[in-house]
């Protein structure tokens, strides 16, 4: 499906059976051939033709050419418009946009986590709209690379005028030149307009059938009468809105400075304090906000000092940004005075009455929070009970395989927490560790820099101890699925799937709802000698695409089912309510 392209309601783009130009010659024609059929009336004067090259054809044009911001998410050019549908892959999860409401979609996958580098791919053929309403084939990157060039820059003034439109829809007259009306054209929208304009020349002339309607940015109309009314009514708001140019789609939501918009835009990046005070004395601080709300203050990129952050509502709806640290010069509660996405204003009065302002700046040009990856997720590990003592040996290293660099880290495994900030006690084999705790216990890696020793960090690994004798049969997976709906409460990971409730039925399809979705998929089961397999096909639509494919199940109860898909892991749940 098609976006409407329009803001005001006049963005649509028409499927015309002829050229404008066509439609002229046969204007012309019939008007030489048959004029006894003419009905002669008094016709406007040349100030109220519209003519080629004038100013207010300009004018008409620039306010019906095509907006390609709209999808600025994607191509960051607001020049063109990727026709749709487009499938694109989202920091590595693949999605069809087949309508406008599914950059959502890709604004959530982007604001997922605060702290990692969003990718986005387009998966080629394409089909671009220009700014003309041309439409061009784009085959790979490189090519499309070459349009997105000719574009201007985001939020630089361009030709587009987005702040007025027309209400559709506005009839032309075309006349002789004796000002006899050979046909009147009905415009159903801007680029039937657009492409009216664009084929005028001197032996047409053509008017506007006055009054017509303009709409605002803001909802409101002005009627006006004849053509020096409508080019005053453009020229006096083409940039008096903002024209959304720039590349965060929707972003106007960001517009208010909120309790989510401060908590969101602190956890991007790091953030450095470029005064204080008025004074640049912590210009070689910065601050790094984790998404789990710990907080730390680096010094030269060496962390100095640590705590905890909340953001608030206050007296008067005051934003607060609390800090509990170590660092008295930036403990306690703080009260945005300005806020953008990359800057806030920051002010505290101490308890002798002084009021301090701190200014902080965002900087994601630099990663200067070397534990980020072990502050992104809760390790855990899970191992089996073979033979029902709740006992099991692990491989702590495991935990955080991903994360440990042995250029730029120095690791070491505790039982206590008290062993692990002293530097104490470090377990002896941690790829081959017995729980000694029944069925949970908690184990702490210390993670030192080999730059700097005295610089670390302490993170917990979470061991389980599970049942594992959970034979599991076909039959019995095939009767458990079609009881109650399943939802996806796990997704290596991420609870992002467990919006979408999943209806199995005996024929084979999955009707999976949520998100505003609903999609009708397959299901089937197999048994091989690895254990029960649960395929999914056709599932055609945002995130929940991501469980596509055969899964092999690996831990089976009637309400819970465990499988895997290479490295995936996926956790359903079922909800009999």
């Amino acid at each position: 499906m098609k976006p409407s392209l329009k803001r005001n309601n006049s963005k649509k783009r028409p499927f015309l059976p002829l050229t404008i130009a066509l439609v002229f010659t046969i204007f012309l024609l019939l008007f030489t051939s048959c004029q006894d059929e003419v009905i002669e009336i008094i016709g406007p004067d040349e100030q109220e033709t519209i003519g080629a090259n004038s100013n207010l054809a300009r004018l008409i044009q620039n306010t019906t050419q095509l907006d390609g911001s709209v999808d600025n998410i994607i191509d960051n050019a607001s020049c063109l418009f990727i026709e749709l549908p487009v499938t694109v892959s989202v920091n590595g999860v693949e999605i069809i946009i087949d309508s406008e409401e599914d950059y959502e979609v890709i604004e959530a996958i982007f604001d997922e986590f605060g702290t990692d580098e969003d990718t986005l791919e387009i998966i080629f053929p394409i089909i671009i709209v220009l700014s003309d309403y041309s439409e061009i084939e784009i085959n790979n990157e490189d090519e499309l690379e070459v349009f997105i060039d000719e574009c201007l820059g985001e939020n630089e003034q361009d030709e587009d005028i987005e702040c007025i439109d027309f209400q559709y829809p506005v009839s032309i007259s075309i006349y002789d030149t004796n000002f006899e009306v050979i046909e009147t054209v009905v415009i159903e929208d801007d680029e039937a307009l657009y492409a009216f304009i664009e084929n005028l020349d001197g032996s047409v002339l053509a008017s506007l059938n006055f009054p017509v309607t303009m709409v605002l940015s803001d909802g409101s109309t002005v009627e006006v009468n004849n053509n020096q009314e409508l080019e005053m009514a453009i020229e006096e708001v083409e940039n008096e809105c903002d024209e959304d140019d720039d590349n965060d789609w929707d972003d106007d939501d960001e517009d208010e400075c909120t309790e989510e918009f401060v908590e969101l835009a602190l956890k991007e990046c790091i953030w450095n304090i470029v005064s204080y005070n008025g004074d640049d004395v912590f210009v070689n601080y910065d601050i790094a906000f984790d998404p789990n709300y710990g907080v730390t203050v680096s010094e030269n990129g060496n962390v100095i000092h640590d705590g905890t952050w909340s953001v608030s509502v206050g007296d008067e709806n005051n934003i607060l940004v609390n800090l509990e640290t170590s660092f008295q010069d930036l403990n306690g509660s703080w009260t945005v005075v300005e806020c953008q996405i990359d800057r806030f204003a920051l002010v505290q009065e101490t308890a002798s009455g002084v009021v301090v302002e701190m200014v902080i700046e965002r900087d994601c040009e630099t990663d200067e929070n070397p534990f980020e990856c072990f502050t992104s997720f809760n390790a855990t590990i899970a191992e089996c009970d073979d033979d029902g003592d709740y006992f099991a040996v692990f491989n702590l290293t495991q935990a955080f395989s991903n994360c440990t660099q042995p250029n730029e880290h120095v690791v070491s495994y505790h039982e206590t927490l008290q062993d692990a900030e002293s530097g104490m006690n470090a377990l002896s084999e941690p790829t081959a560790y017995t729980n000694t705790v029944p069925t949970y216990q908690t184990i702490y890696i210390r993670v030192e820099l080999t730059s700097n020793t005295n610089t670390y960090e302490v993170f917990e690994i979470e061991l389980i101890v599970e049942n594992c004798d959970t034979t599991c049969t076909e039959l019995a997976v095939d009767d458990y699925l079609q009881t109650c709906i399943w939802n996806v409460v796990n997704f290596n990971s991420s609870d992002d799937l467990i919006i979408f409730d999943l209806d199995f039925n005996d024929d084979g399809t999955v009707l999976i709802t949520g998100d505003g979705q609903t999609i009708t998929a397959m299901w089937s089961t197999s048994q091989t000698a690895d254990g029960v397999w649960v395929e999914f096909d056709g599932v055609n639509g945002g995130n929940i695409q991501a469980i596509t494919g055969n899964w092999l199940i690996v831990e089976c109860d009637p309400d819970r089912l465990e499988m895997t898909k290479n490295d995936d892991t996926m956790v359903m749940e079922q909800d009999c309510n």
